[in-house]
């Protein structure tokens, strides 16, 4: 019984965050109106599963319920960065983090059991099964034959940013060039509202955590709207491997500032269907962050970005 209400609070948790995703792929504004079937037909689930979601966001004053039944959104969807990790056990996390830091330093071997996990942290075997479950849904672990679990080290090791940044590099500006590519103008429009309202922040005010959450939805965007199946699946699962797999970091908030500004120029070429001129931006986009991750370069937009603007 433990195990399950783990695993179905779990759920709960990423169906909740579903629901944050669709309303903010759809630009609905507070006030907005939820209905259960609406969304149990885009999460494609049942009524009920998205009916505790949905009492989990109301219990975090996300949602609030209306007199005639049903949820309406009490929160500017644009403006909220996330659920991250909350509802989500704290054990559990503990232990998905820590597996991920002792393969990445060579502390443990790739290859592991339950029982070997449950040694080493002390923890339940219930909690280490919950991890592993959640380290195999982002794509980080999976099954071996036997009672085996094998966590994918090349994501995490050291120089696994390193290869995430070849990879997007040679992936991702094509992937606007590809000829099925098509703008979600829903989503694409409340994109731009959250990354102008980032674009009101300066240094000292800026909200890192809204930051992450726009920077993956945008990713996240070019990769399903690419119209090439193979493209999609596999720029899709390295964002969510990316994601999980990095511990959280603070960064200068004048990169992220200028990040957010680059983000715009690329959508706004998007939305011109300009898109040899956004996968040209993107591809010197992915090379800033590469380069200037460990520190902040020069000051102000790069040339390439303020001619485009």
């Amino acid at each position: 019984m433990e195990e399950t209400t783990g695993k179905v609070r779990h759920r709960h948790v990423e169906l909740a965050q579903k629901i944050l995703d669709f309303a903010i792929e759809r630009g609905l504004p507070r006030g907005g109106r939820l209905t259960e079937q609406v969304l149990a037909s885009h999460c494609n689930v049942s009524r009920t599963p998205i009916r505790k979601a949905l009492q989990l966001l109301a219990e975090r004053d996300i949602v609030s319920p209306e007199p005639e039944g049903g949820y309406q959104l009490a929160i500017e969807p644009a403006s909220f960065p996330g659920l991250g990790e909350e509802g989500l056990p704290a054990e559990e996390t503990e232990l998905y983090n820590a597996i991920l830091r002792d393969v990445a330093a060579g502390r443990i071997g790739d290859a592991q059991t339950v029982a070997a996990l449950q040694r080493r942290y002390g923890s339940s075997r219930t909690a280490v099964q919950n991890a592993l479950i959640r380290l195999a849904e982002d794509s980080l672990a999976e099954r071996a034959p036997g009672q085996q679990w094998l966590i994918k080290q090349f994501a995490i090791t050291g120089d696994a940013v390193a290869k995430s940044y070849e990879f997007r590099l040679a992936c991702e500006p094509l992937a606007l060039t590809m000829p099925g590519f098509r703008r979600d103008t829903a989503a694409l429009t409340s994109l731009r509202q959250s990354m102008e309202i980032l674009s009101g922040m300066g240094e000292g005010s800026f909200d890192q955590k809204l930051f992450d959450r726009t920077d993956y939805d945008f990713h996240m965007l070019l990769a399903r709207s690419c119209g090439n199946p193979f493209m999609s699946e596999a720029l899709q699962t390295h964002h969510r491997r990316r994601r999980n797999s990095q511990p959280p970091m603070h960064v200068n908030a004048f990169r992220l500032i200028q990040s957010n500004a680059e983000h715009l120029r690329i959508l706004e070429q998007i939305e011109r269907g300009q898109f040899d001129l956004a996968a040209d931006l993107l591809r010197v986009h992915i090379q800033l962050s590469h380069v200037e991750r460990p520190r902040i370069a020069g000051r102000g937009v790069p040339v390439a970005f303020r001619i485009a603007g």
